[in-house]
């Protein structure tokens, strides 16, 4: 777990989904060695993402790391299709965290790919 996120109360907490080629790619890219577990968001500057099993957090570069939102509770225990979304919680540590949302899921899946493409 980030641990500065015990410090920040959340500010919303619900249940949400991460789309099935996103979740694809991290579990691909999680089995490679020495992997990056926290890097930048090309197109979301200043964000950046902190990536653990448990969860990820984008953080606010210019803001000491500040957290913007997360994804944790990842429901993918006993999953038997690939093309299904898994279930998670999401929360938002910053007023402007839904705005991010979706478009971090997708850079970051497009980075993942990227890394992984690079590691050939």
């Amino acid at each position: 777990m980030y641990e500065r996120l015990k410090d920040f109360p959340a500010l919303d907490r619900y249940p949400s989904r991460i789309p099935a080629p996103v979740w694809n790619v991290w579990r691909r890219y999680r089995l490679h060695e020495g992997r990056e577990t926290c890097f930048g968001l090309e197109g979301l500057p200043p964000m950046s993402v902190i990536l653990a099993d448990d969860e990820w957090v984008i953080v606010d570069t210019y803001l000491y790391d500040l957290p913007i939102l997360s994804w944790s509770e990842f429901g993918d225990a006993g999953r038997d299709s690939l093309h299904e979304p898994i279930p998670c919680v999401v929360r938002h540590f910053h007023q402007g965290a839904s705005m991010v949302r979706d478009k971090a899921l997708g850079l970051l899946a497009e980075e993942l790919e990227a890394r992984l493409r690079n590691q050939s």
